[in-house]
Parts: structure tokens; sequence; C-alpha cells
């Protein structure tokens, strides 16, 4: 961690991680957490993990929590596909990484004979320029009309490209740039059909038996995209108790003291429900579920408040710092930064998350587009 903070400032400057983070966590068997045995990986269980994880990373560098996360989370994914994609990605090398662009713009994909043409741009691939291998969400289109499934689609560099285009106020070293497919074939077996990852049995399952590969896959990905928000939120207090500490005029105001308290009890609230629900997760994995519907909008819903409360702990900090704290290399400024750009990711929305658990348990149906 102390080398993640002392590189914070540089992989903003950067707008990637630098070369070293990368290694660090290569080194490490980070990018392998989520990883199947079978492959070289570590199969730890899912959520609690992730939660674990980025509470120390995202101390340091709220951007490496970030990525360490979301890339590791693909080796999860991967672990779904059919046995013929896993093998092209870590038949060769265990520690391959792996992007994902699943906001598409123009991205589009038709059948051909063996799999899929796909083609187009596609939006906020973090860390993509660390990795050989993306899995693009693609619309599928047969002739005219709506799209006729939605896959995901493994595809291999050089047949993808980074586009430039990651200028935000935070996060700034996650590298969530754009990416831009000419043209690339897709074979079947380097697919898959997400709708059918819900609890029941995946095409990479039988080769990967561990529960992790068979979890309800949208009520539980929030855990790869929520949880840097912990870490951040760490970093913050602390920067926020050694400034204050160094400052005896401003240490002794009952004031400070009210912030800090309320801050570090809302973080360990929100850590406590991250880990709660892995728990949920870890006594239900191994029997199959059942994966209720309420269940998964609590899981949903659960996984924006930690965000939330981790959000508006920090916010109350960046508020009682004076002018220092509007310095852009100032670790509570940062951290305000990076938060609030977790807090913006769709899955974290609390918005959109809260009012389907509430349509749930009156026995509402699911507002339309849901």
């Amino acid at each position: 961690m102390p080398r993640l903070r002392e590189r914070a400032s540089h992989a903003e400057a950067l707008r990637h991680l630098p070369d070293e983070t990368v290694q660090d966590f290569l080194d490490a068997g980070l990018f392998r957490v989520l990883q199947p045995r079978r492959w070289g990986g570590l199969e730890l269980d899912y959520g609690r993990t992730q939660t674990e994880l980025c509470n120390v990373l995202g101390r340091g560098c709220g951007s490496s929590a970030w990525v360490q996360c979301v890339i590791a989370c693909h080796a999860w994914c991967l672990a779904m596909f059919p046995p013929e994609a896993q093998d092209a990605v870590w038949g060769r090398e265990r520690d391959t990484l792996i992007a994902s662009a699943f906001a598409f713009t123009t991205g589009r994909g038709r059948p051909v004979d063996g799999g899929y043409a796909i083609e187009g741009n596609w939006q906020f691939s973090s860390g993509s320029n660390a990795c050989q291998w993306i899995i693009l969400g693609t619309p599928i289109f047969d002739g005219d009309g709506p799209p006729v499934k939605n896959l995901w689609c493994l595809v291999e560099r050089p047949n993808w490209e980074v586009v430039d285009t990651w200028y935000a106020a935070g996060l700034k070293g996650s590298a969530s740039n754009d990416i831009h497919v000419s043209g690339a074939f897709v074979p079947e077996a380097f697919t898959l059909n997400t709708i059918e990852c819900d609890g029941r049995p995946t095409p990479g399952s039988a080769l990967n038996p561990s529960y992790n590969y068979r979890l309800p896959l949208w009520s539980v990905f929030p855990y790869n995209v929520s949880t840097p928000a912990l870490g951040i939120a760490r970093g913050a207090i602390e920067a926020y108790v050694a400034y204050m500490a160094a400052r005896p005029e401003r240490a002794n105001m009952a004031q400070r003291h009210l912030r800090i308290s309320e801050s570090a009890a809302e973080v360990d609230a929100a850590q406590a429900l991250w880990l709660s629900n892995a728990s949920a997760l870890e006594r239900l994995g191994p029997t199959g579920g059942p994966w209720s519907p309420a269940f998964q909008a609590k899981l949903r819903r659960d996984l924006a408040y930690s965000t939330m409360l981790c959000t508006r702990a920090v916010d109350r900090l960046a508020t009682a710092l004076g002018a220092h704290g509007m310095l852009e290399d100032t670790p509570v400024q940062r951290a305000f930064r990076d938060v609030h750009a977790v807090a913006n990711h769709g899955a974290n929305n609390w918005d959109l998350q809260a009012v389907p658990y509430a349509r749930e348990v009156l026995r509402l149906p699911p507002l339309q587009g849901r």
C-alpha cells in the first residue's frame, strides 16, 4: 500500500497505472484471485475477496484498486465461457490479462458460418492498455429489426485497439478508454450468453466446479465495481486524521471529531454490509441457491448502498479541509474525485438499484426496461 500511495499522483499524470504497479500485481498474483485453480488461479471466495483486497489497495490509490478489481474479475468471467475459450487464453500463459467493454455505442455483431462477425466501438474499458484479450458486450443482429440476442464476445489483440478518450475527474489512472474493432471473427465457442448465467450451470462450470462460476452473474457483478469505494474512503479518513493531527488547533475542535467519527462509522457499516452479503453467497453458493428475486434485488440494493455510505463519508471530510483540501494532489481531494467516479457507475447508482428492491417486496412488476 505505501508504494501505491507514493505512485497515486504519478498514475493520475500518466492516466494509466505505472508499469511497476501492474508488475507488482502480477508478481503477487492479484489478477488471479478469482481465476480457477485448473488454470493456476487462487479461486478465492467471491465477494469477500474483492472487499478485503480493495479495503487495502484503495487506501493507497483508488485507480489501482479499481483496475486490479476489474481486471481480476474478468478471469471469473472467462471461467464461465466454453472450455475452448479458456484454453485459448490460459493454455499458453496463465498470467494473460483480459479487459472488458460492455457499453457499446456502435458495436454490433452478425451471425456468420461458425460464429459471429463484430465491429464498432465500445466505451469504458478500464486497464485495457495492459491486456491481451477483451470481452465485448455485443448485440447480435440478424437482418433488420432489434438485436436477436446479446452476447459476450472474447477477442484477442490485435483485432481490437484502444482509443484514448479517458479524460476524467476521478479514477484518472484507470485508463477507462474506448475500444474500436474494425472487423473481427468470433468463434461460437468464444461467446457467452449472459442471460443464461442466472445461477444454473454455465458452459465453463463443468470444467471449473467451484460455485463461483455458477453465481447469478448480474446480481453479484457489482462487487467488482463497488468495493474500490471502501478502500478509497478508508484512505480518505486516514489522510484526514493525519492532516488534522499535524495541526493541533484544528485537532482539538469537536466539530472535526464528529466528522471523523461519523465517517468512520459509515465506512465500517458499509464494510459489514459487503461482508454480510459475501457470507450469504458463501452459504448459498455451494448448494446452488435458490437465488430468489428478492435476495438478488437485496444484494444489488446493498452493494449500491454501501457505495453511497462510502461516498457520504468522504464528502463529509472533503468539505472540512479548508482551501488546502482543494489542491488536486491532496489525498482527501483525490479520494473525493475517485469515490464519486465509483459511485457514478450504473451498478452503484442508488436511484437505479433502490427502486427494484422496493417493487420486489411490494410484489409490483419490474419497471419497463429493467
